[in-house]
């Protein structure tokens, strides 16, 4: 599974100057000021350091998106980040892989978001359905998506020594300090490989013959 949000980016989601704000209809919702304000409320913990997004700055972000993905089900940036958003609830509740509190703190805020029936823009709207969860998903990547990353090649490493054994993934005994054995391991065989790739099997050529000429 290949997250890389970069390859897809959402909207600019940029506030406007007050005098100048004007839209609170997302898709041809109303958006519900509790709901925004519960939104707001997990963006700023999410990233303390920014303002949170506003009606207005979501609504340009919806209007861009409908505009050049107009007939879709949904937008590709936010069809991917909820696929991230899916991953991360996988890793928050494998046991095997010990995520720590923080990092499990942040994605229960945007799961527990998700969850909620009152939230912003729901999945069921054409085009920009979920990009509310998408912004919060966007706001939480810096921070997740390096432990993200470690813990997909951990399920392939475990997935590939379960094989070995014969049993499924889950039936097996894999932690954290096991995956890094095996990914050791699996570095050094393709060390191994790439040498064996530059060098031959055959001894080194034998001397020349004398000749009489």
């Amino acid at each position: 599974m290949k997250l890389d949000l970069a390859t897809l980016p959402l909207p600019a989601i940029v506030e406007t100057p007050a005098r100048h704000r004007r839209r609170h209809r997302v898709g041809g919702l109303d958006l519900d000021n509790g709901a925004l304000r519960r939104f707001q409320r997990i963006a700023g913990s999410l990233d303390p350091e920014s303002p949170p997004p506003g009606a207005d700055a979501l609504a340009s972000a919806a209007r861009s998106l409908i505009h050049q993905f107009a007939g879709t089900r949904r937008a590709p940036c936010i069809r991917l980040r909820l696929r991230c958003l899916r991953a991360l609830r996988m890793m928050s509740g494998e046991p095997d892989w010990g995520l720590d509190a923080d990092k499990q703190q942040r994605i229960a805020l945007i799961a527990g978001y998700a969850a909620n029936h009152g939230r912003l823009v729901p999945e069921s709207v054409p085009v920009i359905g979920g990009l509310d969860e998408a912004v919060l998903v966007e706001l939480a990547w810096p921070s997740l998506r390096f432990e993200l990353g470690d813990y997909l090649d951990f399920r392939r490493l475990r997935t590939e020594e379960a094989a070995l054994q014969g049993r499924r993934p889950h039936a097996i005994a894999y932690s954290r300090e096991q995956w890094l054995q095996s990914q050791y391991a699996e570095l050094a065989w393709r060390a191994h490989t790439r040498r064996c790739g530059r060098e031959s099997y055959l001894g080194p050529p034998a001397p020349p013959l004398f000749r009489v000429h």
